[in-house]
């Protein structure tokens, strides 16, 4: 595959993130939305893994400081308040890294996932890609949106935060 045309693949993402979060966020009490609308959505956060082989691009899940403190809590079974940022970074590169997976595991192989990796969204960039697909999943009351890039450089790109 080239760096500079996207590939043809077939993910559904939907399937993918209802899966996913069915088996690690789904505690009987919290409905999630599927294919939600992501109208007026704010991400403050971005997990991301790069894919690297037959395909090369990223799996990218944004969401807001809430929602990423609510999915550490219950990943790590804590309470809201107890959780710290060091929490939230590992339990949404968490969810990125087994979302990722998942998607690898359709996509043309051999393909491997680099480790994630976790900031704020105004910093992270992912210079010639393109969004193949995507989907938003609502969770208490939260937006997580989850994407999947193709190009690039499968490399995670970071601006530098000015001093």
């Amino acid at each position: 595959m080239t760096n500079d045309v996207a590939m043809n693949v077939d993910v559904d993402l939907d399937i993918i993130a209802e899966q996913v979060w069915s088996a690690f966020l789904n505690s009987g009490e919290d409905e999630a939305i599927f294919a939600a609308d992501d109208k007026g959505s704010h991400a403050d956060l971005a997990a991301s893994v790069a894919m690297v082989g037959a395909y090369e691009g990223h799996l990218v899940v944004s969401c807001s400081h809430k929602a990423s403190r609510d999915v550490a809590s219950v990943l790590f079974a804590m309470e809201a308040d107890e959780v710290s940022q060091d929490d939230i970074g590992d339990a949404l590169g968490e969810l990125a890294n087994v979302l990722g997976g998942n998607v690898k595991s359709v996509l043309p192989s051999p393909s491997q996932l680099s480790l994630p990796r976790v900031s704020a969204t105004e910093h992270e960039r992912w210079p010639g890609t393109v969004e193949v697909c995507r989907t938003v999943v609502s969770w208490r009351g939260e937006p997580f949106v989850v994407s999947l890039l193709s190009g690039g450089h499968a490399v995670h790109k970071t601006q530098e935060v000015p001093a």
